[in-house]
């Protein structure tokens, strides 16, 4: 199998301090095909596997935890059920860990569910198909995108996705051209045209093995409109090496997908996280809704409240048995525990704020969240995944949730940014009428013609003597053809 090119070179490299200072600079990426054994060997470039999920099996407890207690009410009743361990508490400890237990298990389980999902699309993605040459076999062989690696051959088809960011070798045209489609990078629609070298534009199937050179190139970066590097060409490709300059449109980025070109070759030159998409890709972040804001705002000021109340029942209960316990002879004072101590109405004053901050603590429902996570799940599930109004027919697509925590956003917008056209809009252009030598191709009515039918119809109605409904049915039926 071929395999990268590792050698290192310094030709593009920039000095340390026009980088970030404390991240070591990176030597410019050579890419050699076909590669020797040697290079095969030592594979330091990424390979194309790639993922996008939030956890994994060993992150999935600390981090979901930690995204957990971001939640003012978790921090809240895990406080209440720390003090129900302790001997001044009036209930036993299982009646508020199990509630915590079932608050903070719920929603565990809701963001495991949805990163299961996420990891199930980066298995469908990596598992993709695509012929890859194999030069010790001289043959092109069908590979799933994560066993692409820098330096292969690939030929990518029609309406397909690019696996990787790949130098345009050739196309199935004698102009060394292609369309791609940018959706993905950057929002828009329109079709990109691509050029490859003049040098390579005829390597088709059967002479591939004629495909002889050396890429020097940047290190991986997230400039999707910038690239330097260029190429070594070696014979029988030309007759003489040559170094041959390379620019952004020969670099086709993953992402983008293939139209109105049969096929293409390309060279991988950035595989996996080194792609631009992806080095322009971030964590997935912890998004919260304004209604998760305005619930901690609200515990926030109950937990004040609560507070307030627990500080001036203990503060009242202190004085009261430091003043007037040692009267009341039936409450045996001489015999009192501690908590009950006349003589020490600090410790009276301590012991009564926790017994009454758990009594209490019910005043923030803990079972809120749980209503709320539920309903979350509910709404993605079967409101928005099984709405008809929300239907792709043409792409056989429904509306999927990836995630349930902004559903309340969903339809909300507060700011428009738009630059031109197509932004908001379709770039889609349906022909519908056109005149040639002075004959009308197509079917539609023009708005000259409309104008002329409804002012014929207007005509006929006031010297003719058309009735009222005949012209009534023409106007509908223009308005109907338009």
């Amino acid at each position: 199998m071929p395999g990268p090119d590792v050698e290192q070179g310094q030709l593009f490299s920039c000095p340390k301090f026009l980088w970030r200072p404390r991240q070591k600079a990176q030597p410019d990426r050579l890419v050699r095909f076909p590669a020797t054994e040697h290079h095969r060997l030592e594979r330091q470039y990424a390979g194309n596997r790639t993922t996008t999920t939030k956890y994994n099996l060993l992150t999935f407890i600390p981090k979901s935890l930690f995204e957990q207690y971001r939640r003012v009410a978790n921090i809240y009743f895990t406080l209440v059920a720390a003090l129900s361990l302790t001997d001044y508490s009036p209930v036993r400890p299982w009646t508020t860990f199990l509630p915590l237990a079932i608050v903070l298990g719920v929603a565990m389980i809701k963001e495991a569910v949805e990163d299961y999902k996420r990891y199930r699309q980066d298995v469908e993605v990596n598992n993709r198909k695509v012929q890859v040459y194999n030069s010790s076999k001289r043959e092109f062989e069908t590979r799933t995108w994560r066993h692409v690696s820098v330096g292969d051959v690939i030929i990518v088809h029609k309406d397909e996705y690019l696996p990787a960011d790949l130098l345009f070798l050739s196309a199935e045209n004698p102009e060394g051209l292609c369309y791609i489609e940018t959706m993905q990078l950057d929002g828009e629609t329109n079709l990109k045209i691509k050029k490859t070298l003049d040098e390579t534009k005829d390597l088709r199937h059967d002479s591939i093995s004629d495909f002889k050179g050396l890429v020097t190139c940047e290190p991986p970066n997230s400039r999707l409109y910038q690239f330097t590097g260029n190429f070594e060409a070696h014979p029988p490709l030309v007759p003489n090496i040559r170094q041959l300059p390379l620019s952004p449109a020969a670099i086709l980025l993953r992402g983008c997908s293939l139209r109105n070109t049969h096929r293409i070759f390309g060279l991988v030159i950035y595989a996996g996280h080194d792609t631009k998409i992806f080095m322009n890709a971030t964590q997935p972040p912890s998004k919260r809704s304004r209604i998760e804001r305005s619930v901690d705002r609200i515990i926030f000021f109950m937990f004040g409240l609560l507070f307030s109340m627990c500080l001036t029942g203990c503060i009242y209960f202190a004085w009261w048995t430091a003043n007037y316990m040692p009267q009341h002879w039936y409450l045996a004072p001489n015999e009192a525990p501690r908590e009950y101590d006349s003589a020490q109405p600090g410790i009276v004053a301590v012991t009564n704020f926790i017994t009454a901050f758990i009594l209490y603590g019910y005043l923030i429902p803990i079972a809120l969240y749980v209503s709320m996570e539920m309903v979350k799940i509910v709404q993605s599930l079967c409101f928005i995944g099984l709405d008809r109004s929300m239907y792709h027919a043409e792409t056989d697509t429904p509306a999927v949730a990836r995630t349930s925590n902004l559903n309340e956003e969903l339809g909300m917008v507060n700011t428009i940014l738009s630059d031109k056209t197509g932004t908001l809009t379709r770039n889609v252009m349906e022909y519908f009428k056109c005149s040639i030598a002075g004959e009308a191709y197509g079917a539609g009515i023009t708005e000259i013609e409309r104008n002329n039918a409804e002012r014929w119809v207007y005509y006929s109605v006031s010297h003719c003597g058309l009735p009222q409904a005949a012209y009534a049915a023409c106007c509908c039926q223009c308005s109907i053809s338009n």
